[in-house]
């Protein structure tokens, strides 16, 4: 469905149908495709792609699987599956800088979220299931461990010792 806020004129504009437009954006339908050839795929894909990617790619992180299929490959991009395109994405410096901004407030709550639970295997699943990029792990954990280094000397030095005059 278009996002709420698509104009009919946005979507006439380009001069496609709805059904053509969806096929842009999640790839054909379990009935085969809409189009006759790959040449009428990539002409759709060129007049409806502002289109496409103003209400399905460009605030999300991520993309309509036709700019997967036509532009990605021109970027040296593969696809990566559906629930792996924004970490993806981001790991190949391939998101708009309010893209970029929106996932990774929204990875650090998740990181966050996954700090609460006790079991390593349920972190990681939370941290998969979020999609949260693996640099960011590796990045925020070492953050983490010193913080807590840190704390962990600062709790130390508070404690008096013996032959230490604060003690």
């Amino acid at each position: 469905m278009p996002r709420v806020g698509a104009k009919a004129s946005d979507i006439d504009s380009c001069g496609l149908t709805f059904s053509e437009l969806q096929e842009l954006w999640l790839g054909p339908c379990n009935g085969g495709s809409v189009f006759d050839s790959p040449e009428q795929l990539h002409d759709a894909w060129e007049r409806g792609r502002a289109v496409a990617m103003r209400l399905w790619g460009s605030s999300d992180g991520r993309r309509p699987m036709a700019w997967w299929c036509f532009e990605a490959p021109g970027l040296g991009l593969k696809w990566p599956g559906y629930h792996n395109q924004q970490s993806y994405l981001f790991e190949h410096n391939a998101l708009s800088e309010t893209e970029h901004e929106q996932l990774l407030a929204g990875w650090r709550r998740d990181f966050e979220d996954a700090c609460l639970l006790e079991d390593a295997v349920a972190r990681r699943e939370h941290l998969d299931w979020a999609d949260v990029p693996h640099s960011l792990r590796r990045r925020w954990t070492a953050a983490r461990r010193r913080r807590s280094k840190l704390r962990k000397g600062e709790d130390v030095a508070l404690i008096p010792q013996p032959g230490n005059p604060a003690g």
